[in-house]
């Protein structure tokens, strides 16, 4: 199997071929041309470590110790950014590897980067921008580190997209299509933690893997589609910006990821399924282990439901940073469609039976907004 590699592609395009099927595509360099981290960030093909430490010196970010196994992931601390670029160059047998850290938090002055037209359909950071979540927070990340370190084998949060363009460096990936989980999960439950380093007898199905292996260069931006399980490692010294994201075009899969997932906590809590007030008990299990919960996420699809309900009447502020094909008539109530599709999976789940009426008066309004726009 190989990747698609584009060096063009409009957004219809991008929906039509790569979104709609989830499948992965590399974008070339000249999309992201444009982007200041481009220049601002790299000097001889590498890391202008003098300008990062003069934007970002002072910052605490999450470093991975990546020759350190903590459960599924890597051991993690916090320091700052200026300590870690200095253990970066005086220790780099350690592998540090900054993952995950939320640096358009920490200069609002300065923009590094703006999204691809083409990937800008994102609601997750839509959502955790209106300020409605109780928890501060965004899914825009940074990631940088030296030749070797790596990110093991995952599927992203929520079971989102995410896409990640190289700044410098190269990075190795490996993407694995959905539908195989039986063949890299033991007999109880784990999943394998490196596919280039594993114990045969512990996961002897695993040479069958279908799997897409390439070499992402620097300026190419990979789209990573929901539900694709994947290992990254880089080569040479490597800093790439990220996003997890999601749409209408996967948001059933956030449903269903959902869905399992708290299927599994009602099978770990079975023994005390008749205890009172049991279904908050399960409800409060599921946030602490996923992340969200139901009312999390009906509300997450309530305020983009609301935003393009808006949209229908006029213009919606906030949709304002998609692209113009992701705001035309045809495409608004396309993505309506699709959350009442959705609304109708929450509707049926004897789970969601505490926001089944909030859940129904959406339901109406997109019916009616819908059926509207079916008459004209």
């Amino acid at each position: 199997m190989e990747i698609e590699r584009r060096d063009t592609l409009s957004a219809n395009d991008f929906v039509r071929e790569f979104l709609e099927p989830n499948v992965p595509v590399l974008l070339g360099p000249s999309f992201t041309q444009s982007w200041p981290a481009r220049a601002d960030w790299v000097v001889d093909g590498g890391p202008n470590f003098a300008r990062l430490q003069q934007l970002y010196g002072e910052e605490q970010v999450q470093v991975a110790e990546c020759d350190k196994v903590y459960f599924s992931d890597q051991k993690r601390t916090d320091m700052r950014f200026g300590d870690f670029i200095d253990q970066w160059h005086r220790h780099p047998e350690r592998k540090l590897y900054c993952k995950d850290w939320h640096f358009t938090r920490s200069s609002t002055e300065y923009t590094a980067y703006t999204p691809l037209p083409q990937l800008s359909d994102d609601w997750i950071n839509i959502y955790y921008d209106s300020g409605i979540p109780e928890q501060h927070d965004d899914y825009r990340f940074c990631y940088l580190g030296g030749h070797g370190t790596w990110t093991p084998f995952h599927e992203d949060v929520y079971r989102s997209y995410s896409w990640s363009a190289n700044i410098c460096g190269k990075k190795r990936w490996i993407l694995v299509p959905p539908g195989q989980n039986h063949l890299f999960t033991d007999s109880v439950g784990n999943w394998v933690y490196n596919l280039n380093q594993y114990d045969k007898a512990q996961f002897p199905q695993l040479h069958k893997l279908r799997r897409i292996e390439f070499i992402q260069r620097e300026g190419e931006t990979v789209f990573v589609p929901s539900g694709w399980w994947h290992q990254v490692e880089n080569i040479g010294n490597t800093i790439s910006i990220n996003h997890n994201w999601a749409n209408e075009f996967n948001l059933r899969f956030l449903y269903e990821r959902l869905a399992s997932d708290m299927e599994a906590v009602q099978y770990a809590l079975r023994d005390v399924c008749d205890m009172d007030g049991f279904e908050e008990h399960a409800q409060l299990v599921l946030r602490a282990d996923s992340g969200i919960d139901y009312r999390g996420f009906f509300s997450f699809v309530n305020y983009m439901a609301q935003l393009y309900l808006t949209q229908v009447a006029g213009e919606c502020q906030e949709l304002g940073r998609l692209d113009g094909y992701f705001r035309t008539q045809s495409s608004v109530y396309r993505a309506l469609q699709m959350v009442d599709h959705v609304l109708e999976l929450l509707a049926h789940d004897k789970v969601a039976s505490m926001i089944k009426d909030r859940v129904d008066q959406l339901r109406r309004r997109i019916s009616h907004a819908v059926t509207r726009h079916k008459q004209l």
